[in-house]
């Protein structure tokens, strides 16, 4: 009974450590098929499923960018054909629908970049690259202003961090009227990022919702804000394969608080 109940333990063992290695992409790193026959016919099955999960999430994602780069040549012809139309209000509707297309087209192409590219991680100052995307998009003309920033350095793809963070402070300034970031380090291995906004805000019943693509608070109403819907989704993706988290809530007094949160270290 030991016997058997050692070896029943080993298999286990090797179950509950490959839940624990399982990456932000779904995939788990491949086990190695030794050890007894239970142990090496479960390392099998596991890597073969493994391979299959990575293989099905990697040919979706080849067709969402493929649909996305066709999508661009007759947007295109559509665009040349719109000029023509004499009506200018006519004229002018089409063109906001075609650029509507563009946008989501251009945004599944991004979503796909985020999810397969490789990463250049290095070390990054946080406060620094949220200091700088807070100053060039107040240049631009958007209401983002910098609050307290505390020193910390993450291990991050620059470009990559840069985009999911610029999409979250471009979602408050827009949506949300104007934003203020702030950057802290609540635990020794922990860096915050804390974007926060003075808009309506999201009904609670819809805030599990945010993350999901092309998700809208009210899908009857006029799309007055360019956007495609995939900003969130982009930035979450990035966020969760530099190994951190994003979270966002209603604020105590309106708004929305988007709250990142990435692993730090020391340096």
């Amino acid at each position: 009974a030991v016997y058997v109940a050692h070896r029943m333990g080993l298999t286990l063992a090797m179950l509950q450590d490959a839940a624990e290695k399982i990456g932000p992409d779904g995939t788990l790193p491949p086990l190695p098929e030794a050890g007894p026959a239970e142990v090496r016919a479960t390392a099998k099955a596991l890597n073969t499923l493994s391979a299959r999960l990575k293989s099905a999430v990697d040919s979706r994602m080849r067709v969402v960018a493929a649909a996305g780069h066709d999508l661009r040549t007759p947007i295109t012809r559509m665009r040349l054909r719109t000029e023509f139309i004499e009506d200018e209000e006519d004229r002018s509707s089409w063109l906001r629908d075609i650029d509507e297309l563009s946008r989501i087209a251009d945004s599944a192409i991004a979503l796909v970049r985020a999810s397969t590219s490789e990463a250049q991680i290095e070390c990054l100052r946080l406060d620094d690259l949220v200091a700088g995307i807070a100053s060039d998009l107040h240049d631009q003309k958007l209401s983002v202003s910098m609050g307290r920033a505390v020193p910390v350095s993450v291990m991050a793809d620059r470009l990559a961090l840069t985009r999911a963070l610029r999409n979250l402070l471009i979602n408050a300034a827009t949506h949300g009227l104007s934003a203020t970031v702030k950057v802290d380090r609540p635990g020794l291995n922990q860096a915050r990022v804390i974007i926060e906004d003075r808009g309506p805000g999201i009904p609670e019943e819809k805030l599990g919702q945010v993350f999901e693509p092309f998700f809208r608070v009210d899908r009857a109403r006029q799309q007055t804000i360019p956007g495609a819907g995939l900003g969130l989704t982009i930035a979450r993706e990035i966020i969760q394969l530099a190994g951190g988290t994003i979270e966002i809530r209603n604020g105590e007094h309106g708004g929305l608080v988007q709250t990142v949160h990435l692993p730090a270290v020391s340096t």
